[in-house]
């Protein structure tokens, strides 16, 4: 019996564990600067910012970000689960890039209380999420899709972070 090498990306397991440990720790380090509970202070800060009336409501955030990174999640191990190539390389390097991005942009916004560098961060998160979406089309189209959610969201959310920054410099 022969053994055949394996030419493509990581197992099922090894893919899901990365993917998801990924995105976890990109919530999970995200938060550690949020306005929570856990961070009074941090939370008293935010509710007196001058915000636009389109500002979305407190609850709105935990959801839309969960379906986000659940997105990115799945479209991380479709990418890491096909055969290596140039442009799966690059998808995954926007994807790490990404899930670096979400993690920062809370410690700068939140953490700094620096509304404009929080602006700056946005935007630049917003760039690589469609570098993300461009890149992963050429290695795995529904993975390249699943990264629409975010750049819908990053756009939105650098216009709000713009306007914070602008109302409240």
């Amino acid at each position: 019996m022969a053994i055949q090498a394996r030419t493509g990306g990581l197992s099922p397991a090894q893919a899901a564990v990365v993917a998801i440990g990924a995105v976890t720790a990109a919530l999970l380090i995200g938060r550690r600067a949020s306005p929570t509970p856990e961070h009074p202070r941090t939370q008293r800060w935010y509710r007196r910012l001058d915000k636009p009336d389109y500002t979305p409501p407190s609850l709105v955030y935990p959801v839309a970000w969960t379906g986000i990174q659940a997105s990115l999640a799945y479209g991380g191990y479709r990418l890491l689960r096909t055969e290596g190539s140039p442009e799966r390389t690059t998808a995954l390097a926007f994807w790490a890039a990404n899930q670096v991005g979400i993690a920062g942009w809370s410690e700068v916004f939140f953490g700094h209380r620096s509304t404009g560098w929080g602006a700056v961060a946005s935007a630049a998160l917003g760039a690589s999420a469609v570098g993300y979406v461009a890149a992963a089309n050429q290695a795995d189209k529904t993975a390249g899709q699943l990264g629409i959610p975010l750049v819908a969201w990053v756009s939105f959310a650098t216009l709000l972070a713009e306007e914070i920054w602008r109302k409240n410099d």
